[in-house]
């Protein structure tokens, strides 16, 4: 069964929020590569190698990220971003204890482990969680109830 956008959003989301949640408050490079299976191909029409649609997708998904408030950063197409680092409202979240496990730890520290063990399932949930509370954050600035 194919990945659908939406599972591989959470999955990349998870393990940059993994990444800058344990190098917090210290701004990070996140190279493609680091992120994806394949970040580049050769392309015989241009003669070089060329970023790969996963690669595309891994810096939609940080433009994204950084548009919602929940990193900042400076991207580079192609290749990745640079100077990222979690915003007020992204360590907020991370820091939070998720309502959804008996853990005393926060999704954050989980997020961390699970990107190490490769827990997709478990990170998905924690991503789905943190932005949950990222609108909850939202929610009275901008007037919804």
């Amino acid at each position: 069964m194919a990945v659908s956008n939406i599972e591989k959003f959470d999955d990349i989301t998870g393990k940059i929020f993994a990444e800058l949640y344990q190098s917090f408050p210290l701004p990070q490079a996140l190279l493609a590569e680091d992120f994806v299976e394949k970040a580049v191909q050769f392309d015989e029409q241009v003669g070089t190698e060329v970023p790969t649609d996963e690669t595309e997708f891994f810096i939609a998904t940080a433009t994204w990220l950084m548009q919602a408030g929940y990193i900042t950063c400076k991207t580079y197409p192609y290749v990745g971003i640079d100077n990222a680092v979690l915003t007020a409202k992204g360590l907020e979240v991370l820091k939070a204890t998720p309502e959804s496990v008996s853990s005393k730890s926060t999704i954050g520290e989980q997020l961390a482990v699970s990107a190490k063990e490769g827990g997709k399932e478990v990170a998905r949930g924690l991503v789905s969680e943190a932005f949950g509370l990222g609108v909850k954050i939202l929610s009275p600035m901008i007037g919804l109830s």
